[in-house]
């Protein structure tokens, strides 16, 4: 895309599109998602204060890069934990909740700073600007990885996945190809004790052996 707009720039007759890459959403390899931990650990190195809070948005709201330029800040001056991503992003304006709600405290969210980078460009420039910032810092994970740990947190708090991929910004099906490669067996565990957890679980019908034998031992 650069290539063909530099030679359009240059008046040149140059077609880029023969080595245009083959990427989709089926191609997207597994990969090491952080834990929270580690992203806690990335936090408390950061120095710049501004980046640092552009960090803590991603990782407690699973954001895009560029998103973090396009909120609704005022209502999250206030100390509103729902955050509302501006219309002029990817996929149109949307509500996004806090998974974990301790975060926005603990990353002091509501206290905004803003890094001063142009912020009059496209969407995909904006989010680069963040990508060489953290990268030059020798961020050892992609910040897309922080989209990616959000989703599967969502899970382990037990969302509805549809609900999760509203959030996103995108449609279920993506949220099911995309993000559920990368949840294992203890993710799975984790939710299926949330599950067990619940009063108002499905039980069993009661053997009538089974009955007899509390009977007797209530006795």
């Amino acid at each position: 895309m650069v290539a063909g707009q530099l030679a359009h720039f240059a008046k040149l007759n140059y077609d880029p599109s023969p080595y245009k890459g083959k990427y989709s959403s089926k191609s997207v390899s597994p990969r090491n998602i952080p834990s929270d931990d580690l992203i806690v650990d990335w936090y408390d190195r950061l120095k710049n204060p501004n980046w640092k809070w552009v960090y803590g948005m991603l990782a407690t709201y699973g954001l895009r890069p560029h998103e973090a330029f396009r909120l609704d800040l005022p209502q999250l001056r206030l100390g509103d934990r729902i955050l509302w991503v501006e219309n002029d992003t990817k996929t149109g304006s949307r509500q996004v909740w806090a998974f974990h709600p301790e975060w926005f405290e603990q990353f002091d969210l509501s206290l905004v700073r803003l890094p001063n980078i142009q912020l009059d460009r496209t969407n995909d420039r904006v989010g680069h600007s963040a990508t060489a910032y953290f990268s030059d810092f020798g961020l050892p994970f992609h910040l897309y990885d922080l989209r990616h740990r959000w989703a599967i947190r969502t899970l382990e708090y037990g969302l509805d996945i549809g609900l999760a991929a509203k959030q996103m910004g995108h449609s279920r099906e993506v949220h099911e190809r995309i993000y559920h490669r990368w949840i294992n067996a203890t993710i799975h565990q984790r939710a299926y004790e949330l599950i067990l957890s619940r009063d108002d679980r499905p039980r069993p019908p009661v053997r009538q052996e089974t009955a007899k034998k509390e009977e007797g031992q209530d006795r």
